[in-house]
């Protein structure tokens, strides 16, 4: 009988979609999936993740020795717990226990991430910035940020390290989603420009906003401020690379250029102002997903 291969496995679990991904051991993608999160979760994450990943493990004849799953949330430093998760609109309940019953049904090693770093541990490996210092922002539907140090994810000392989007450089009149007043994510998000929109009819789609409204007032601020939230990191941590995407700039008409021009503006002179690169992040959908499956194989591969 012939054994099993070794694969390992990522989760990225967004708001409105969760995506899955296998690897095998050389790296390489060997599935991948796209669901509606409210969907694979309505008998519990635990059943949700293990509905999808179970039989695909199976039918690929495979041993998984791996699992990292990403939230946009909150993520202890062990790796194992879940603190906050907002975005989600899920009770701290739903993830009491979920490392170890995920570890007893697929039968492999459990962490969990802050989907941010996922998407920059992606990045990383894609341009080969495993040695440098990187900053990565992610404009989606918060203020994504995070910081690659010394080879790895710089954490913090309980694993809050790099929440750009709730520095105190909003709004101070709108309440944040992580109960604070004036984060940043109050003025720079895209929850805050569907906000916006949303205000009086519009002529064009959302999805259309900066093809037809990149001198409005309100568009206007939310790049200012995004831009000094993003000096300021670069300030503090002299960075060699700072990688910039995420949905909001992925959008038609985007200004990139304006908005790295903002942050120069800001950045302090002559370092690491003169010697700081800006790259495009990758925009595949899947990239979340395939790294938190890197960080499996580093972890546990």
């Amino acid at each position: 009988m012939r054994s099993p291969h070794r694969v390992v496995a990522g989760v990225d679990m967004g708001a409105t979609h969760i995506r899955f991904c296998l690897h095998n051991s050389e790296g390489e993608l060997l599935f991948r999936s796209k669901q509606l999160t409210e969907a694979v979760i309505q008998r519990g994450i635990c059943a949700g993740i293990t509905g999808v990943l179970a039989p695909e493990i199976i039918r690929q004849e495979a041993r998984c020795t791996g699992l990292v799953v990403g939230f946009p949330a909150l993520v202890a430093r062990d790796r194992r717990r879940v603190l906050s998760a907002p975005n989600l609109a899920l009770g701290a309940s739903s993830f009491l226990g979920l490392a170890g019953a995920l570890e007893q049904t697929l039968g492999c090693p459990v962490a969990f991430s802050r989907d941010v770093n996922l998407q920059l541990r992606w990045d990383v490996a894609e341009n080969h910035l495993e040695d440098q210092v990187v900053l990565g922002a992610y404009l989606g539907t918060g203020m994504g940020f995070a910081v690659w140090l010394n080879g790895g994810p710089w954490l913090g000392a309980h694993g809050a390290a790099g929440e750009l989007g709730h520095i105190p450089l909003g709004d101070p009149q709108l309440t944040c989603t992580c109960g604070n007043p004036g984060c940043l994510e109050t003025l720079c998000s895209g929850r805050a420009l569907r906000q916006w929109y949303q205000q009086v009819p519009r002529q064009y789609a959302l999805g259309e906003l900066f093809l037809h409204a990149t001198q409005e007032p309100e568009v206007r601020q939310m790049l200012l401020r995004g831009a000094q939230g993003i000096a300021t990191a670069i300030n503090l941590f002299d960075p060699d690379v700072v990688v910039l995407g995420g949905g909001v700039m992925d959008m038609a008409g985007f200004p990139r250029e304006r908005l790295t021009a903002l942050i120069c503006r800001y950045v302090r002179k002559p370092l690491p102002g003169a010697s700081v690169r800006f790259m495009a992040a990758s925009s595949s959908a899947f990239n979340g997903a395939r790294g938190a499956a890197l960080l499996a194989a580093q972890l546990h591969g």
